[in-house]
């Protein structure tokens, strides 16, 4: 069993690595993401003319007026003080051709009191450039910045909440094989029953959290892999589970929940998103809409003012949130109370609200604090930090221990490999030769020497792709997922070949030794000693009872 998980730890381990290295270093950096942005572009984000601020929808109207390609899906109704108001846009259908105008921006600021716009940039766009790099940061930690295609805008959100999946149920696979191993040979266990020698449980598990400093380069990095990702197992079970949240809450977290759970319906989940570049128009305004939310929100008796508004145009919603300026995150990292409103008749569609609704409910709204460390405030945000730092140490160790184990693999077969030379320890003699026709034209599919390369010209590939920022042919993208599904495809076989390994190596072990016992009770040797002891014996008894 312990030979099944190593296989699964490390090819689980190797195909969530380099994500979730890169998530860790970016996730280290995005807890500070506003304060950073701020530092970076005070030009863009500090209000420098004095004076009341304009109504919002005031803002709304004079930048879509300045550019009518653009339309405004969000922007803040409770500006902080001293900031600019930021709006995001969408680009309109282009009426005489029926496709999106093509926009090189997608968010905009403007000053509160005069209404001039002092900046513009591509949220999440590919570029280290000072004003850039927060965003673009932001979207690589949770999508990988995976392009949009075939009409779908999700591919990396995807692909990271499936690493996510794979990163939880590896953690339950990493912590089992920290465990001590069930003594097997009948010579230790006899020595740890002499008097003094037993050793608890606990007692053989504690050199597990322990890194040893005097150790080798080889031994100190396995330590830290194992020491470290003991001590902060919890934690990074945590991260896990809830980037799956994150990223499939409405795909696969909030339809399994709801087996087990009451959840209140999500207007959003509801609704089939339409394709990106067919949005869905709204037959009713912000200002329509804002009056109705106002109206609601004073039936519910909510004290907070106007927040944000945003409109969907995959579903047609529009969300009104409500909180005090500077306060979008909400009291530790929890939603702010909101609305969800339909675009068409401004029919109510839902609301939420922070700590209220099922247990199911405030259970999903938890997933944001607890990912992003808000929920403990700022010492939490510390945390985070700290725990990117060691998801990424822990992927690079990882990775590190496989690599050696790897080159003393491969150092070993060249040895067993030459003429004459006996098998290695654990590798299975097999005595079926179709059975090991077999195994060998797989060994040759699967050959871990291959696999490597193609990985390193799948790394190659990928990067070179990832240089022209977006502007990718279809025919490159299937090629490369199929690249894809074919090394992950060589790798399960790698896998299911050392398994079959193991289990065959029992029953060859019980051939040889029921064919060198037949070969005994065949012998003619045999059965002549047999025959001269019993004479012996016979003459030995008849004298015997002669003499008594």
């Amino acid at each position: 069993m312990r030979g099944v998980l190593v296989i699964i730890h490390r090819w689980a381990g190797l195909f969530i690595a380099v994500f979730l290295f890169i998530a860790g270093l970016t996730g280290a950096v995005i807890s500070w993401d506003h304060e950073l942005d701020e530092w970076l572009n005070p030009d863009l984000l500090e209000a420098k003319q004095p004076g009341t601020p304009l109504p919002p929808l005031e803002l709304v109207a004079r930048f879509e007026a300045s550019d009518p390609r653009a339309r405004v899906t969000y922007f803040t109704l409770s500006p902080e003080a001293g900031k600019t108001v930021e709006l995001f846009v969408e680009p309109r259908v282009d009426p005489t051709t029926g496709r999106l105008y093509d926009l090189d921006y997608n968010q905009v600021y403007m000053e509160p009191a005069t209404g001039e716009i002092t900046g513009k940039r591509y949220w999440g766009k590919i570029s280290l450039d000072r004003r850039d790099i927060l965003p673009f940061l932001y979207k690589l930690h949770y999508s990988m910045h995976i392009p949009d295609f075939y009409g779908y805008d999700r591919w990396g959100i995807w692909l990271m909440g499936i690493v996510g999946i794979v990163w939880m149920f590896d953690c339950f696979v990493g912590l089992c094989l920290t465990f001590p191993p069930v003594p097997k040979t009948s010579s230790t266990r006899a020595f740890a029953r002499v008097p003094g020698n037993e050793k608890t449980w606990l007692a053989r598990w504690s050199p597990a959290w322990r890194i040893k400093r005097d150790a080798s380069a080889y031994r100190l990095n396995f330590d830290i892999h194992r020491a470290v990702g003991l001590w902060a197992w919890l934690f990074l079970l945590v991260l896990a589970f809830t980037s799956i949240s994150m990223n499939l809450g409405d795909d696969v977290v909030r339809p399994l929940l709801s087996k087990v759970s009451s959840l209140t319906a999500d207007a959003d989940a509801e609704r089939t998103p339409a394709p990106i570049d067919k949005p869905v128009p709204a037959a009713l305004s912000f200002a329509s809409i804002l009056d109705r939310a106002s109206a609601e929100a004073a039936k519910r008796s909510w004290q907070e003012p106007l927040g944000s508004a945003f409109y969907n145009q995959q579903t047609g919603i529009y969300s009104v949130s409500f909180f005090k300026a500077g306060k979008e995150h909400g009291e530790y990292g929890m939603e702010p109370k909101t609305l969800h409103l339909d675009g068409n008749s401004g029919e109510v569609l839902g609301d939420s609200a922070p700590w209220a609704g099922t247990a199911a409910d405030i259970f999903m709204q938890l997933q944001f604090p607890l990912h992003s460390g808000r929920i403990a405030g700022l010492p939490g945000r510390i945390l985070l930090s700290v725990m990117g730092l060691i998801v990424a140490a822990l992927s690079f160790t990882g990775i590190v221990i496989w690599f050696k184990k790897r080159a003393a693999r491969a150092k070993r077969a060249r040895y067993s490999g030459s003429e004459g030379a006996t098998p290695s320890r654990g590798q299975p003699v097999l005595t079926n030769p179709a059975l090991a026709a077999l195994l060998e034209s797989a060994r040759k599919i699967t050959d871990e020497d291959r696999l490597r390369s193609r990985l390193m010209w799948l790394g190659k590939t990928a990067t070179s792709l990832s240089a022209q920022a977006g502007r990718l042919r279809l025919g490159s993208i299937a090629s490369l997922s199929l690249a894809i599904a074919g090394l992950t495809a060589r790798a399960a076989l790698i896998s299911g070949i050392r398994v079959l390994r193991r289990v065959f190596e029992l029953p060859n072990v019980m051939a040889r030794a029921l064919g060198s016992i037949s070969a005994t009770l065949l012998s003619r040797g045999f059965w002549e000693a047999g025959r001269t002891d019993a004479v012996f014996y016979a003459r030995q008894v008849r004298q015997w009872l002669n003499g008594a």
